[in-house]
């Protein structure tokens, strides 16, 4: 018998957190079945799956034409370092990074970014995972407003440290400033903001992330009171992983807008719809002290190798040049489409949708049974897969997820009516299931 100390306690800790643990059942009790249930009916049959996939941002279309030019373009070496070792003084490297610079400058004035400020890191899981361990001890704690993206907490426990949820106003999708300052103390050393927000859809107004800068930086004031030069900011890490991806008109801020002490942290996976390319980037502003910046100009890089050397190829990073020249992305407008084609059927039905997603690629629904998750199971007999809410933290919702395509998309129609009837008209559906115990999904 394999004894469990080989295993290190961190990472079994991360492994076994509620977050992560359901999203784990979830994937290989029903995602992983149901996939390869409909790709045997495929290989067997000369029909086409009629599984409406609407739970991960996974591409349902061919790759963008001007990305697999760009991987082309920059395969072929321009010079014998071309495909040298990625570190920040690899030359070859520095177009990417001040065209990235440049452009945050732009769209984020008066903020204004240095090239030498921009780390290039494995998208949102590489880049939040860095600061998380640059900057966590064992036992501080890190604030998370819930919902959210389930793989927060089992990083900041594998940083041996403590995720402190607070839950949003549920009737607006905004923050509870209130909560968030209720749970603030000397061991508070991360504040985690995501916006637009996963999975509510949800953009953080100027005046939201005002009232949320306030406090953040009265609690500093208080910390230099006490403790003089020694004292530290809460930091903020600003995930901005769908912040080109914005309906009905609306504009994003940055958190690092009105707060100096803030990581951003961007991923080109949501605008590219490529999350196999881990592409993305951590980005200070020059409105963070230089005794900060400086300093994290060494600490970051070094984090990042120790880590794993969590740094895209060298292919990939020269890639950046053409996609920020050129605005490579998908069509905004398209999935606007898609919101609303689904809105549509899904209002129609009856389903209930608080608040109408302002970007993401997500749409949160109330679920028609109290258990989300055996909702969930009952769509699936319908060949619709959707997200749990419980798996983000918010039990009573499932999440639909925009890139299915529109032939998905008019398909489910049929499936979301027969399951929301059915779910309304039973009395005797077990909502007490249990997650684990749910098998038989394929």
């Amino acid at each position: 018998m394999i004894p469990s100390s080989i295993f290190s306690h961190r990472i079994l800790s991360a492994i076994n957190s509620p977050h992560y643990q359901r999203v784990s059942l979830f994937v290989s009790n029903v995602y992983a079945k149901a996939i390869s249930a409909h790709k045997t009916a495929i290989s067997s049959s000369s029909s086409s799956s009629d599984l409406c996939d609407f739970t991960f941002g996974n591409p349902r279309d061919m790759a963008l034409p001007a990305l697999i030019s760009s991987y082309h373009k920059y395969v072929e070496p321009l010079n014998p370092e071309w495909y040298g070792y990625c570190t920040i003084t690899n030359t070859n490297i520095q177009p990417s990074r001040k065209i990235i610079a440049l452009n945050l400058s732009k769209k984020l004035s008066p903020l204004s970014f240095e090239y030498e400020g921009i780390y290039l890191v494995t998208g949102n899981f590489g880049g939040i995972y860095t600061c998380l361990s640059m900057l966590l001890n064992k036992d501080d704690e890190v604030i998370v407003p819930i919902p959210s993206w389930f793989c927060y907490e089992p990083m900041i426990i594998a940083c041996q440290a403590i995720s402190i949820e607070v839950n949003i106003n549920m009737n607006t999708y905004d923050l509870n400033i209130d909560h968030i300052k209720n749970k603030i103390n000397n061991k508070t050393k991360v504040l985690i903001i995501n916006s637009p927000h996963n999975p509510t859809g949800k953009i953080y107004s100027l005046t939201t992330l005002q009232l949320l800068s306030n406090i953040l930086l009265d609690e500093y004031h208080k910390r230099q009171q006490k403790y003089g030069s020694d004292a530290q900011p809460i930091w903020l890490i600003s995930d901005e992983a769908y912040n080109h991806i914005l309906f009905h008109n609306n504009e994003f801020i940055s958190p690092a807008t009105v707060y100096p002490y803030t990581f951003i942290c961007y991923t080109y996976a949501k605008t590219l719809l490529n999350p196999g390319t881990r592409l993305g980037y951590v980005a200070l502003s020059n409105q963070m002290s230089l005794d900060y910046r400086l300093l994290f100009r060494k600490y970051l890089p070094r984090t990042l190798t120790i880590n794993g050397y969590t740094v895209p190829d060298c292919v990939t990073q020269y890639m950046i040049q053409d996609i920020e020249t050129l605005s490579i992305s998908i069509d905004v407008q398209h999935m606007e489409k898609k919101l609303n084609m689904i809105l549509d059927i899904l209002l129609s039905i009856g389903y209930k949708i608080p608040v109408k997603p302002q970007g993401t690629f997500y749409i949160l629904v109330k679920s028609p049974l109290e258990n989300d998750q055996t909702f969930c199971e009952l769509l699936l007999k319908y060949n619709i897969l959707c997200l749990p809410g419980s798996v983000c933290g918010i039990p009573g919702y499932f999440r639909v997820c925009l890139t299915a395509n529109e032939d998905m998309i008019e398909k489910s129609q049929y499936g979301f009516k027969e399951a929301y009837q059915q779910a309304i008209s039973s009395s005797n559906t077990d909502n007490n299931i249990d997650f684990v115990n749910i098998q038989n999904y394929t």
